[in-house]
């Protein structure tokens, strides 16, 4: 009968593998989120793979102490796991089990309390007061209080703003290019093709409601369906929905004596921390209305980086929102 790699023989023949392999691949787990942590649209389009490696690599290593606390550059793991769980909670179930096995060893719970950016309120709840315990008793100085909720702006101040465009299309499939030189792509299914735009009047306060607004509006079609839902409902259901955004500067634009201009347009560095703040709200939004359903996928552009994508659908089903 074959194995497949979640099979136990295909674990126990991982768990034979000699110890210095199984380090190596835990430290090249660590390597590759380091670049993820630097940049939004990587993180959010695989964040879950690297997870899923360094996982593997931690559960093969739980009863080799001294492996698992020789790797250098713990904090890059802590604080991929603090945003992991921050940026998506739905995976809380399967970080629990690495943050069990990291939870005994002292030498990483010396590395978190160290680090000022790792955050214990940002880890599943049922684990935060086990791990601040932990992280107290080998802390040499207090640890560093996380940063304060932003705060809460009602639906109705987003809708009379009218400071961020939007066009949705409804898709049965999406994909874009995430690296050119590999011709790596991300791809959604059925869901929705956003483009997005901030012009000089968008504040960080819009963002939250405005990735709310966009996920339950009925925007959308469940696959088979020929009733419009948001995505949200969709996914409460249980049913697959995905998300490709990309930002779209030229969507803030007006024409004056046939000549196309774009002076309403929000400056380069204000429309990109925007972005990320935009595209961080559809993940965690997703997942809070999602509730015990499945939380959309979403798939984000680099904000520098050029836009290149296919989009497939059953007919253009498209609208455009200032607001």
């Amino acid at each position: 009968m074959a194995s497949g790699p979640s099979s136990p023989t295909a674990r126990n023949d991982l768990l034979d593998k000699p110890v210095a392999q199984r380090t190596e691949r835990l430290r090249k787990a660590r390597d590759s989120m380091k670049p993820l942590l630097e940049n939004t649209y990587s993180f959010a389009n695989n964040c879950e793979t690297v997870f899923r490696e360094f996982r593997v690599a931690c559960v093969h290593l739980r009863k080799e102490r001294d492996a698992l606390d020789s790797l250098e550059e713990k904090n890059v793991a802590w604080r991929y796991l603090c945003k992991l769980c921050k940026e998506r909670p739905f995976l809380h179930d399967r970080v629990h089990e690495v943050l069990q096995i990291l939870l005994m060893s002292d030498a990483w719970m010396k590395a978190f309390a160290e680090d000022a950016e790792c955050n214990v309120g940002d880890l599943p709840p049922d684990m935060q007061s086990d791990i601040k315990r932990r992280a107290d008793e080998q802390a040499t100085e207090p640890a560093a209080a996380g940063y304060p909720a932003p705060r809460k702006v009602s639906d109705q101040a987003f809708r009379a703003s009218g400071t961020i465009a939007v066009v949705v299309q409804r898709c049965n499939r999406a994909k874009l290019q995430t690296n050119e030189e590999t011709d790596t792509w991300a791809e959604i299914g059925p869901g929705l093709f956003v483009a997005v735009s901030f012009n000089k009047g968008a504040t960080e306060d819009k963002i939250g409601p405005a990735a709310r607004f966009l996920l339950t509006a009925k925007l959308s079609q469940a696959k088979g369906s020929k009733e419009a839902e948001s995505v949200a409902a969709i996914s409460q259901r249980g049913d697959y929905q995905g998300i490709l955004v990309l930002p779209q500067a030229s969507l803030v634009s007006d024409l004056k004596d046939a000549d196309v201009r774009y002076s309403q347009q929000l400056q380069k560095t204000g429309a990109h921390r925007l972005y990320d703040a935009f595209v961080q709200a559809l993940h965690s939004t997703a997942a809070e209305l999602a509730g015990d359903g499945k939380a959309a996928e979403i798939v984000a552009g680099d904000f520098d980086a050029p836009q290149v994508m296919e989009v497939a659908s059953n007919g253009p089903f498209m609208h455009s929102f200032t607001v």
